[in-house]
């Protein structure tokens, strides 16, 4: 319930900084609502994504296969406007 919200989600889930230091990525959860498929929720800038760059150094040593990343595309369909962002 406290964060930021920069991708329209159905529901409240927020993006909360301490807690995604801590989770290695995980709770950049806004990004995961909007859109659960993708390997990396931490997308935009600053947005550590620990747990993300470790799936894309097993994707590279073969030892992952059909890692779903998200697309520039997809984002910017998916980003909320000024007013749906919350803080």
């Amino acid at each position: 319930m406290i964060g930021e919200r920069p991708f329209s989600v159905r529901d409240r889930a927020s993006n909360f900084w301490p807690l995604a230091l801590l989770s290695f990525g995980e709770s950049w959860h806004n990004l995961h609502h909007a859109d659960p498929t993708p390997a990396r929720h931490g997308v935009l800038k600053g947005q550590l994504d620990i747990s993300a760059r470790v799936i894309w150094f097993l994707e590279r040593f073969g030892w992952a296969g059909k890692v779903r990343w998200p697309s520039v595309q997809r984002l910017a369909r998916i980003r909320a406007t000024a007013g749906e962002m919350g803080h």
